[in-house]
């Protein structure tokens, strides 16, 4: 029952404090790192890259260490030896944001698997949106067996919204025939956008979230300097409201009189005086601290409680780095991984994804951003992933 309570509270809260589902711009799994080699995708498909279309018999995928420009591995499409009709097509897809996309920045290289040059009569690689084609390989010069890297697949204005779209990597039969002597073979690397930081995300020590460590970040933590945590004790329910209100004292309210606090981590925190019971004089240092603000350390990079010369040596590491994608043609470049509860891709969890998630509760599929513990429907085991991942930052891509 007080279970229930707490989580009727949690749901209310983000419901009215977070109107919007969209998220941020960002391609996961770009590199195709996340599963190592699948020698066939139809078998399993590549983490996040989840709606694999490829007709039996004409089409077939695979991830390997085959060819690579980012990371180790890379998805291959190819075509067998049957028979065609013109449009015939394999996609590998997944839903993304495209509200900050100008260009779809990906690697391809075109070829066959029997050594023979890539003929663009018959066959193309294609980037779609939504079914529609944006980037075709019948419009490269020279159009012939190669790399092709930095490709770019212009986004049109009617697809920068908040809506969730379908991005596509595919292969395509240009013409109808019977196919006896070649298979093509289409391989895509490092798909990548031109928006939120580049891509890359928020480093740690990005404090103001402007994807820059300069200045800014600096006066942050200067405004901190020496100083402890206010209020964090008391502030229960964790928001973006940062002050002891009506959420706190929903979760305060859920363990009033309970008397088992020990082996209840403290009733999440509402045994003020650790005495071993929700009481009156708990109740009383609630009352106390009633809309007071609450103060989190940001600038405390190293954890240890307060802002200091540690904190200092981390931002002045470093100091004028940015993730503003002036680093993504390095070699050594790679892919990282946000944590699992950052549905919304933003770089951090926090309340967006906690109100995307209660608006996909019950829903039951594949391939669903929300089902963080890839249950095939989202309920209360994802809600617990966004609690323990809760705060946490990343970002997409690093540097060796």
């Amino acid at each position: 029952m007080k279970k229930t309570m707490v989580i009727s509270a949690v749901m209310i809260i983000a419901l009215v404090g977070n109107s919007t589902q969209a998220g941020v711009s960002l391609v996961m799994n770009s590199s195709f790192e996340k599963d190592g080699i699948i020698n066939d995708i139809t078998a399993q498909s590549p983490r996040k890259w989840c709606d694999v279309n490829l007709p039996a018999g004409q089409f077939g995928g695979w991830v390997s260490i085959d060819w690579k420009t980012h990371g180790n591995y890379s998805l291959s499409l190819y075509t067998d030896f049957v028979e065609f009709t013109a449009g015939d097509m394999a996609t590998v897809s997944q839903q993304v944001y495209l509200r900050d996309v100008n260009h779809i920045i990906f690697d391809l290289r075109l070829g066959t698997l029997g050594g023979f040059t890539w003929d663009p009569s018959k066959r193309s690689a294609l980037v779609l949106i939504d079914g529609d084609v944006v980037w075709d390989s019948g419009d490269l010069v020279p159009n012939v067996s190669g790399e092709y890297l930095n490709q770019l697949a212009d986004v049109n204005e009617v697809y920068k919204d908040e809506s969730l779209h379908t991005l596509s990597l595919a292969i395509r039969s240009n013409v109808s025939e019977t196919e006896w002597f070649y298979q093509f073979l289409a391989q895509w690397d490092f798909v990548k956008f031109d928006a939120h930081c580049g891509g890359f995300g928020y480093l740690p020590e990005d404090l103001n979230y402007d994807c820059y460590v300069d200045e800014l970040d600096l006066k942050l933590m200067t405004e901190q300097w020496l100083s402890g945590e206010l209020n964090q004790e008391y502030d229960l329910f964790e928001d973006d409201e940062d002050i002891i209100n009506f959420p706190d004292f929903a979760v305060f309210s859920s363990y009033w009189q309970d008397n088992n606090c020990p082996q209840s981590n403290g009733c999440a925190g509402s045994d003020f005086n650790r005495s071993g019971m929700v009481d009156s004089v708990d109740l009383k240092i609630f009352a106390e601290h009633w809309l007071g603000e609450v103060v989190f350390l940001l600038s405390d990079l190293t954890g240890d409680g307060e802002v200091n010369f540690k904190d200092f040596s981390g931002l002045a590491g470093r100091w004028q780095d940015n993730t503003d994608w002036v680093n993504w043609q390095d070699e050594n470049c790679f892919e990282l991984e946000l944590p699992g509860a950052d549905v919304d891709y933003n770089g951090i969890v926090n309340l967006r994804d906690l109100a995307i998630i209660i608006g996909d509760l019950e829903s039951e599929g594949t391939c669903m951003r929300s089902d963080i513990d890839d249950s095939g429907i989202v309920d209360y085991g994802d809600l617990s992933r966004v609690i323990d991942d809760w705060l946490l930052k990343s970002w997409v891509y690093g540097l060796e």
